[in-house]
């Protein structure tokens, strides 16, 4: 709005105001005259105060004054300075003066420049400078155009063409111009930088590394807590596992023979000597003996290794198994098994006089395997369990290393095997719990309780004695094997197995009962036979 204002109206004004001796003659030339002694040129005075300022034209040619202008007469020229760059740059300055100022009207001297002022030091009462030089050079620069108002038009004055835009600065000619820099955005408003955060007190920093290390501390004794648990547990379940007792993580893939579960302490070496000696005086019996006391852990091995024929005695790990499948829920005790026509065979057993499609009991069938040893029972059982081959995986993770099921029963060739020691090591740990629940043990020796074949072991046990054991019988092996609890409270474990002639089974139970009454004495009252010739019963 400023740079619209008409100069000459401002001049006019000005000089009006200042002169008082407004009624001089005007100069006869229409041109500015010039000063001999400051050698500055002095602008055109107006008449009527209004000066007229055209629009620059080429450098070449000076500003004329517009014909038909005059100057008034008697009108001095003003006091102070007022360039023409002055007023060019800063226009406002002359309507918003801040002090009147004076000067003298002493001449300049041509060795004193004239003072040149910036934008803020323009006063109101500053005139333009008459140096044409100054409009020559802004005339030069086409891009210097001087925009003013046209001045109200007069008696015998020419239209004035239309006021160019009064440029801020001074360009100089063939000069480049010089990039306006941006101005720097402030810091809260850069983007994507953080503003810079306020001084914290030590004492807050020092609060903030405490946290934070307490943070740091709960999260390492965490994890140092879960890692030494599962070390502990690990650790745990490897002290747990038993020799006898299959690992859970290789369950599925063979596992050579474990260890026994028996804890064998020193050998009963009187009572072995008396049962060489009357394992011996029949040459045509083959005995294999194995005896632990489970109390002080002495034992007796007489070819308790070898293997045999297993017979009947087979039944014994098939039961164990049975109920270990009950205990992992794998079988119902009152699950219904249907009787097929393929499970039927001969031999020992009551079963096999039933008809093919009969329902019976998962326990029931069982305990027919073991008191009775039906044979068409434990065909039913095996096939419940999987399988010979998912059986005899089980025994050699339990560490029975002879026990072996080729064939279903009654299997007369005797291709099925195993030895004294493998039955004492089952029974072993079926009464230390290592293999079945505790429920699962006691159903276990309670049916083998209930045996119903006596004659054997039975027979050399005094009275008061309890025997959990399971018999096998076939042409040419005899054995039985069990768990005997005497009156005095020990309780022992015995298995012997006499390989014998067809037709020849009377001396090899007279062999298993002598055995059996020769150990009775032995633990019970702490006796041994002097006689070594012990009487056979016919």
């Amino acid at each position: 709005m400023a740079e619209r204002f008409p100069k000459g109206s401002i001049l006019s004004v000005i000089s009006s105001i200042s002169s008082p001796n407004s009624g001089s003659k005007p100069p006869k030339s229409g041109k500015a005259s010039q000063s001999g002694n400051s050698g500055r040129r002095r602008p055109p005075q107006p008449q009527n105060g209004n000066p007229e300022i055209r629009s620059p034209e080429p450098s070449t040619l000076p500003p004329q004054p517009s014909r038909g202008s005059t100057i008034r007469p008697n009108s001095p020229s003003p006091s102070e300075e007022f360039t023409t760059q002055d007023f060019l740059s800063d226009p406002r300055s002359a309507i918003n003066p801040r002090k009147p100022r004076t000067t003298s009207k002493t001449p300049q001297s041509k060795s004193r420049q004239p003072r040149k002022k910036g934008l803020a030091a323009v006063d109101m009462f500053d005139f333009p400078d008459p140096n044409l030089e100054n409009v020559s050079s802004i005339a030069s620069n086409p891009n210097t155009e001087i925009r003013t108002a046209a001045p109200p038009p007069t008696r015998g004055s020419r239209p004035i063409s239309p006021p160019a835009r009064i440029p801020d600065t001074e360009t100089p000619p063939n000069a480049k111009k010089a990039p306006v820099p941006k101005p720097r955005p402030q810091a809260s408003q850069r983007p994507g930088k953080r503003p810079a955060s306020a001084n914290v007190p030590p004492l807050v920093y020092a609060t903030r590394l405490l946290i934070l290390g307490v943070g740091i501390a709960v999260i390492c004794g965490t994890l140092l807590s879960v890692v030494n648990a599962v070390s502990r547990s690990t650790v745990a379940a490897e002290e747990q596992t038993t020799p006898g007792q299959p690992n859970p993580a290789d369950s599925a893939s063979a596992a050579p023979a474990a260890p026994e579960a028996l804890q064998l302490n020193q050998e009963l070496g009187a009572l072995k000597t008396q049962v060489q000696v009357l394992a011996t005086e029949n040459p045509t019996l083959t005995a294999g003996i194995f005896l632990v006391d489970l109390d002080t852990g002495s034992y007796l091995n007489f070819n308790g290794d070898a293997a045999f024929a297993s017979a009947s005695t087979i039944k014994l790990p098939i039961l164990v198994a049975f109920f270990q499948a009950v205990d992992e829920g794998k079988v119902q005790l009152d699950q219904m098994l249907t009787l097929r026509s393929e499970d039927i065979v001969g031999g020992s057993g009551e079963m096999q006089d039933d008809a093919p499609g009969k329902k019976y009991s998962a326990l029931e069938v069982a305990k027919k395997m073991i008191v009775v040893s039906d044979n068409t029972a434990t065909n039913m059982m095996i096939e419940l369990l999987g399988g010979a081959e998912v059986l005899n995986q089980h025994f050699a993770n339990w560490g029975l290393s002879t026990t072996v099921l080729r064939n279903n029963l009654p299997d007369l060739e005797g291709t099925n095997t195993t030895s004294p020691k493998d039955l004492i090591n089952i029974i072993a740990q079926v009464d230390r719990g290592n293999l079945v629940s505790v429920k699962s043990r006691d159903r276990i020796l309670q049916i083998m309780r209930q045996t119903q074949n006596d004659s054997l072991l039975p027979k050399g046990l005094g009275e008061g004695s309890v025997i959990a054991h399971k018999t096998g019988n076939i042409n040419t092996m005899l054995a039985d094997a069990g768990m005997v609890d005497l009156p005095n409270g020990k309780r022992y474990l015995v298995a012997v197995m006499v390989k014998h002639p067809p037709e020849t089974e009377k001396p090899a139970q007279a062999l298993i009962r002598d055995i059996s009454r020769m150990s009775y004495r032995y633990l019970n009252d702490g006796e041994t036979p002097a006689d070594s010739n012990v009487k056979i019963q016919k």
